[in-house]
């Protein structure tokens, strides 16, 4: 279980969504390309209940979109990964706005699909209201969500199940479990299910309500439940979409990010993302870099990082290949996503002392918003340079 503190810097700020017609509904994150994907409704009179899915790099750049028809509210996302593609899990069959089925869509990049069309449709339960689903990748799970009145979120009653991905995906509905709620008198804005425990994500655009809880799903008692005052301050604010947050699909580490859309006065809508706390201390993990330009001093050397708590620590030793001097502001490697730090942060690190005879063997990094790490010396250094154990917070 991780813990619902205080939230890390944000992940996006201000990101444009493809759609101008409404704030995002829900998002997901997919690992292996690294790529958010984001839900809009975008109804028009002429095509009702259509949604707007857009696809965002890790740094908020908008790559393409796609949009759906027959959809409903876009309320939930699930985004799952098979040998044959990328399908979205999303809203179908609408009645008066709000989904009683899901559907499985091959997502095509900057196509079309009509969510109610028989051969994409996923139908868990019937009899059931405002349905939506997501999915837990650490577990390959779908998790439908369900009311048993049709009723607005914050009088809802119903529960949620889970089922083994792939066989949802065949049209294969035997529940793992299900868990029941009760009438929460807030209103949700999305949820997801990260291993043994689920998080809902409340709250209303423009009030200082915003509220992410933990169930555990054996019990369906709350946990947690934590008051959320990121990105305080932003014009027509609303929380909107909760998902699972990893590196790499095999990542010890996963924790939960949330959205907090926003408006511009333009009328521009933007998406901002934050996450929680990576829990615990995790293993070293090996970072990319150039083995045409650097190399390491031994396997002990290679450029790798670990997280403790939300502290990142760093731990390299590298020699230039073709023997030359290190250049001032030169890049080593890039850190992935989850550990790159709010700030510029600036790092000491040692140089060969056969480098610097009768001098300093101190030098100094630089690791960048981006996560790019640097070196800043102006000694023109010729030789093996590295750092050991250093960390800063993330």
């Amino acid at each position: 279980m991780i813990k619902l503190a205080a939230v890390t810097p944000p992940l996006l700020a201000g990101a444009t969504l493809a759609s101008a017609a409404s704030v995002a509904q829900s998002v997901y994150w997919e690992s292996v390309d690294q790529y958010w994907y984001v839900c809009q409704p975008d109804s028009t009179p002429e095509d009702l209940y259509r949604v707007t899915v857009s696809r965002l790099t890790a740094d908020g750049a908008l790559v393409d979109k796609m949009s759906i028809g027959r959809a409903g509210h876009g309320a939930n996302l699930g985004v799952e990964r098979d040998a044959t593609g990328i399908y979205l899990w999303t809203d179908a069959v609408p009645s008066g706005g709000w989904a009683t089925a899901v559907a499985r869509i091959p997502y095509v990049a900057n196509g079309t699909a009509d969510a109610s069309d028989a051969s994409v449709v996923r139908t868990p339960r019937t009899g059931v209201y405002r349905v939506s689903a997501t999915i837990d990748p650490t577990r390959r799970q779908l998790i439908f969500r369900w009311q048993s009145n049709d009723v607005a979120s914050p009088q809802a009653t119903g529960g949620i199940d889970r089922y083994d991905l792939a066989a949802a995906a065949a049209g294969t509905f035997t529940r793992l479990q299900t868990m029941s709620y009760g009438a929460s008198g807030k209103t949700l804005q999305g949820y997801t299910s990260l291993g043994d425990y689920v998080y809902h994500l409340y709250g209303d655009q423009n009030q200082d309500n915003v509220t992410v809880t933990c169930m555990d799903w054996a019990s369906g008692t709350v946990l947690q439940s934590q008051h959320i005052t990121a990105f305080a301050g932003l014009p027509y604010r609303e929380a909107e979409g909760i998902c699972v947050f990893q590196n790499s699909p095999d990542d010890p580490a996963a924790t939960v990010a949330f959205g907090i859309p926003a408006r511009t006065d333009a009328g521009v809508r933007q998406l901002n993302l934050a996450r929680f706390p990576h829990p615990g201390t995790n293993p070293w993990v090996p970072i990319p870099y150039s083995t045409t330009l650097y190399k390491p001093n031994s396997d002990n050397y290679i450029p790798q990082y670990r997280l403790a708590g939300d502290q990142v620590f760093l731990h390299f030793s590298l020699s230039k290949v073709d023997g030359t001097a290190w250049a001032q502001g030169e890049t080593l490697f890039q850190l992935p996503l989850r550990a790159r730090p709010d700030r510029t942060q600036r790092l000491l690190g040692v140089v060969s002392g056969a480098a610097v005879t009768a001098d300093t063997m101190a030098v100094r990094f630089e690791v960048t918003t981006d996560g790019k790490v640097s070196v800043w010396d102006e000694r023109t250094l010729v030789g093996w340079i590295g750092g050991d154990v250093s960390f800063w917070v993330c």
